[in-house]
């Protein structure tokens, strides 16, 4: 009896309240390759959030880089909408995603992915979406058909993801100098919530209604510049009593 009083009295040691997802993982299956002896010398207004090896090798340039994986987080926060931390986590990186000009995608295949499969769906057909896929990836055929069919741009190896960030980022204007500035003013412009493509639609067809009705009221001659017709018509005589009958009556 003592002994087992003695084991109850043990206690469990405390779990933490929070997982460091920002521990060191070990590359077991060699996804990455290995840094370069230099590492790229970072811009004095680099501001970023996303995985350090994409963050080192993108630090060179003038851009900020939203990375939705959070340093910290409650392991004890369910998966639901009504919860509070969670849903301000899944609305930040819609957000984020909204006023995102280069979206990058990287498919661990030693993961399901299912989250960021999902986002693929949503953004597939944005021409902002880059994707590095390993064909090991256990639905690698799937994201290679779809970025196939909307024309995403798409590499296999890690290495290759960073210069097709750059190149997109140079498809959409961005041009640097000699000390890789940005040439011109860096304004923030908030981007404005995309669209349903019913509500497109529907704003296409409006648009080409009134588009319509203007081009018919344009077409109608307008009567107000030509000149007057008047039609003088002559009584007869043997109307005269009826039409002046005051003028006989004397």
């Amino acid at each position: 009896m003592l002994s087992k009083r003695r084991r109850s009295c043990i206690q469990e040691p405390a779990k933490p309240k929070t997982v460091d997802i920002d521990a060191d993982v070990i590359d077991t299956h060699h996804q990455l390759p290995a840094l370069p002896s230099i590492l790229p010398t970072k811009h004095r207004e680099f501001a970023v959030k996303w995985q350090e090896q994409m963050v080192i090798m993108l630090s060179l340039l003038p851009i900020t880089v939203n990375n939705p994986r959070r340093g910290n987080w409650d392991p004890n926060a369910t998966q639901e909408a009504k919860n509070k931390a969670f849903r301000e986590q899944v609305e930040w990186e819609l957000s984020a995603l909204e006023q995102a000009d280069v979206i990058c995608f990287f498919f661990d295949h030693t993961t399901m992915s299912p989250v960021t499969m999902l986002k693929l769906g949503l953004w597939a057909a944005s021409d902002q979406v880059i994707m590095c896929c390993d064909k090991r990836f256990w639905r690698a055929g799937n994201v290679h058909i779809v970025c196939e069919r909307y024309g995403i741009p798409y590499v296999e190896k890690f290495e290759d993801l960073v210069p097709a960030v750059r190149k997109m980022l140079e498809k959409k204007g961005m041009q640097l100098d000699k000390n890789d500035d940005l040439i011109g003013d860096n304004k923030y412009v908030e981007k404005p919530k995309p669209k349903k493509e019913t509500q497109l639609e529907a704003e296409k067809a409006d648009l080409q209604r009134q588009i319509d009705a203007l081009k018919a009221r344009l077409a109608k001659p307008n009567r107000s510049h030509e000149p007057s017709r008047l039609r003088v018509v002559r009584p007869s005589f043997r109307n005269l009593s009826s039409a002046f009958p005051k003028a006989y009556e004397s």
